[in-house]
């Protein structure tokens, strides 16, 4: 669905469309293979969408994951986090989901936060997510970023599909990847 053994993926996703839960896809896959997974997650996991996503994973597998709601305060979180995260290898994962705010542009202190977290995870697989807005200059790129363009890292795209319910498009330079929502998380379409 996604190659992440590329280095780090900014996605940023329209609002409302399910980038937490395509992060929790990605995710399960990574524990599925007894790899580790450190979550960091501006509000709280849904229980009941987390549940139906994980739902095939055991306990040994879903011992592996490192959940830390950050809230208003990612910086405080990824100082104590990088001693965790500098062990982890290049088959690990760490999700970094709603790293901003949604509104306005990105606190100097999330983006050195990021920065920091980004060099920490130099050997293992990261993805960050932000929300994606539609520019209000029109033009050529209808969408924008909340997160701004972060050196080193590549940007993707997670934009509905009009007129389908449960599909989206995952956008990735010149490829694009159609995707599917369902209720134990996104699928190839």
């Amino acid at each position: 669905m996604l190659d992440l053994s590329a280095g780090p993926v900014h996605i940023s996703v329209e609002a409302g469309i399910g980038g937490t839960s395509l992060c929790l896809s990605l995710a399960a896959a990574v524990l599925e293979s007894n790899s580790r997974v450190v979550w960091l997650g501006r509000h709280t996991l849904d229980s009941k969408r987390t549940r139906g996503i994980f739902t095939g994973l055991n306990e040994s597998q879903l011992e592996r994951l490192f959940v830390v709601e950050f809230g208003e305060d990612l910086l405080t979180r990824a100082t104590a986090l990088k001693p965790l995260i500098d062990r982890l290898d290049e088959l690990d994962l760490v999700v970094i989901d709603d790293w901003c705010s949604a509104s306005g542009r990105a606190a100097a202190t999330d983006l050195q936060a990021v920065r920091s977290l980004i060099k920490a995870a130099e050997n293992t697989r990261m993805i960050l997510t932000a929300k994606a807005y539609e520019s209000p200059a029109g033009g050529g790129d209808v969408w924008r970023s909340r997160g701004e363009q972060l050196s080193g890292v590549r940007q993707l795209w997670l934009l509905r599909e009009e007129g389908i319910r449960n599909y989206r498009t995952l956008v990735d330079g010149e490829n694009r990847t159609r995707l599917v929502l369902r209720e134990a998380g996104f699928f190839p379409a």
